[in-house]
């Protein structure tokens, strides 16, 4: 019972880990650099470097600046990794209540940006 308890769990997680992996490994890069000074863009390089090299804490400390600058694909990450960075990394990373519905309020504006458009197009 407790095994499955486990692999169910790790199920979840990966469900929750696989976007952000997709993310940095397979997204445009011009896309997610767009609107970035160009020590911003150096510094998400670094991020994503730093994540797929394995370390996570590196790639934290740049994706939770960029998301503190209002970049939405650093501050998706950012979130995850704090809220779940125990358990999917092996390290806790803090962020402020405030960060955290600052961070949430990218994405779900993100979200609605890129929607918008499509209901637009079906005359909804």
């Amino acid at each position: 019972m407790k095994c499955s308890k486990f692999l169910l769990e790790r199920g979840a997680l990966a469900a929750l880990v696989l976007p952000v992996v997709l993310l940095v490994q397979a997204s445009p890069v011009a896309a997610q650099l767009a609107g970035l000074t160009p020590a911003q863009h150096a510094l998400y390089r670094e991020a994503i470097e730093s994540f797929r090299s394995h370390h996570y804490p590196g790639a934290y400390g740049r994706f939770a600046a960029l998301a503190d600058a209002g970049h939405v694909p650093s501050a998706r990450i950012a979130l995850l990794m704090a809220q779940e960075g125990s358990v999917l990394f092996g390290s806790d990373w803090t962020a402020t209540p405030l960060q955290q519905q600052r961070w949430s309020a990218l994405q779900i504006n993100g979200l609605r940006s890129r929607l918008l458009p499509l209901d637009h197009d079906n005359g909804d």
